[in-house]
């Protein structure tokens, strides 16, 4: 037989003796007035049993009670710890399932790119070939101009998708993120024809990412176009940078390495994403415009891009209060001291 049930019994026993003392008290002081004659039997004796019974009880049920106590506790913990180790493989599973989509949609749009590209190269330099020359009727001038930007116009979607398929597909280098951040949110701002208004918040000056500069303006870009489609009319973005330390569960889930990471939140005043799509939002073709007003690449490319530097790309949001999006690309090696 087990211990615990060893103590259980002995506490049982325990408890029915100190019931049987107590009951049977007045046939005791009846037996000790017909035998006390007899030395053998002393009723203080018999009496000073009852507490020692009820020590002996108590004892055991204050160990069962401990116990029973550490025994809960322990299972808590272990059932918190089996939530946390659920819902940590939930989001690994959620962005092995991205990146899969991801990498799907990439290899079939770098394809086709690579075919458009192939055929509008020719275009895009036989119309600069045109405009080149000396004697050039204005109408036909006008033609070929509009010729060229067309294809000019097509090479940069396709540059897009084939950094898509990629992951990023241009050189890195090393360049101050704030600096590079507060240009690319610059230039993704005056490319659009919008009243809008950018504050800034910088709290790290001096960190150092690898990154392409294009891309940078890309990732920029598409967000700071997203934002400004939600808003409407006007609006107000506030941009910021800092520094933060990954640490290795923070890691495991967002798919990441630890240490330390060059933070950018690009926040907006638009109506927000409703719960249910914000783990949508960076699917290629996912859109929530209407046919034909959108197709649904801007975050997706924006995300494989992020991606392509070991770093990450998210959105929070709650209706009514707008939307942030968080950028985090690893700080370079020689600011890690």
């Amino acid at each position: 037989m087990s211990r615990t049930g060893k103590d259980l019994i002995v506490s049982v026993v325990a408890g029915a003796a100190i019931v049987a003392v107590f009951a049977s008290f007045e046939l005791v002081e009846g037996l000790f007035e017909a035998t006390r004659e007899h030395e053998d039997w002393d009723l203080d004796e018999i009496i000073a049993c009852i507490p020692a019974l009820a020590i002996v009880a108590t004892w055991f049920s204050l160990r069962r009670w401990r116990e029973v106590s550490q025994l809960n506790g322990t299972l808590n913990r272990q059932a918190i710890e089996l939530a946390d180790a659920l819902e940590q493989r939930r989001a690994m599973e959620e962005q092995l399932r991205e990146g899969y989509k991801v990498a799907a949609m990439g290899t079939l749009g770098g394809g086709f790119a690579g075919e458009l590209r192939r055929v509008l190269e020719p275009v895009e330099r036989l119309s600069r070939e045109g405009l080149d020359r000396a004697t050039l009727a204005p109408d036909e001038k006008a033609r070929l101009e509009r010729i060229s930007d067309a294809a000019q116009g097509g090479l940069t979607i396709v540059s897009r998708m084939l950094a898509f398929g990629d992951g990023g597909m241009r050189a890195t280098e090393t360049v101050v993120a704030a600096d590079t951040v507060l240009e690319s949110i610059s230039l993704a701002v005056e490319a659009l024809d919008t009243v809008l208004e950018v504050r800034y918040r910088i709290d790290d000056e001096v960190s150092r990412i690898r990154v392409n500069r294009w891309e940078l303006h890309e990732v920029a870009a598409q967000i700071v176009a997203n934002a400004t489609e939600a808003m409407g009319a006007g609006g107000r973005i506030q941009a910021n940078v800092d520094r933060t330390t990954i640490d290795p569960q923070t890691a495991e889930a967002r798919g990441l390495a630890t240490g330390n990471y060059v933070r950018v939140t690009v926040e907006d005043d638009g109506p927000g994403i409703p719960h249910g799509l914000q783990s949508h939002v960076f699917e290629p073709f996912f859109t929530t415009k209407g046919t034909g007003d959108g197709k649904g690449l801007g975050l997706a490319i924006a995300y494989s891009l992020v991606r392509g530097w070991n770093g990450d790309l998210s959105v929070e949001s709650e209706l009514g209060r707008g939307a942030t999006f968080e950028i985090l690309v690893p700080i370079g090696d020689a600011d890690e001291n």
